[in-house]
């Protein structure tokens, strides 16, 4: 078997790891320091949090989750409070704004032409 093969023969096979997702920002301990999750292809955001708080706690559970935005309102922040595997708590906070920019800029886009957000009922 030649090589180029058997490296194809891996890839379809899956024995190649999918690659991790990554990360960028800082802590989470705060939205001033959130962690910014890059989604990667195929991956959504909950699973990419999901993730980075099983490595970073080494397991544990999700308690509550909310969204939150910037006091001026151009950041979107994924507010997790989240149960170590110890029992313990932890806020942690994703700035997940890039999952919402064409949103917003629709929003924005609606607002500037006076459009409303959704249809009447």
């Amino acid at each position: 078997m030649r090589w180029w093969d058997l490296g194809l023969l891996l890839a379809c096979t899956g024995a190649f790891a999918a690659e991790p997702p990554k990360f960028s920002g800082g802590s989470g301990a705060t939205c001033e320091d959130a962690v910014v999750p890059v989604v990667r292809e195929g991956a959504t955001m909950v699973e990419t949090e999901r993730q980075w708080l099983q490595k970073t706690y080494g397991g544990g559970a999700l308690v509550r989750q909310a969204l939150g935005e910037s006091p001026d309102g151009k950041r979107r922040y994924d507010l997790i409070l989240w149960r170590k595997p110890d029992g313990q708590t932890v806020d942690v906070c994703f700035d997940v704004t890039t999952v919402f920019e064409d949103t917003i800029r629709e929003i924005e886009a609606e607002e500037e032409h006076g459009y409303p957000h959704s249809p009447p009922r």
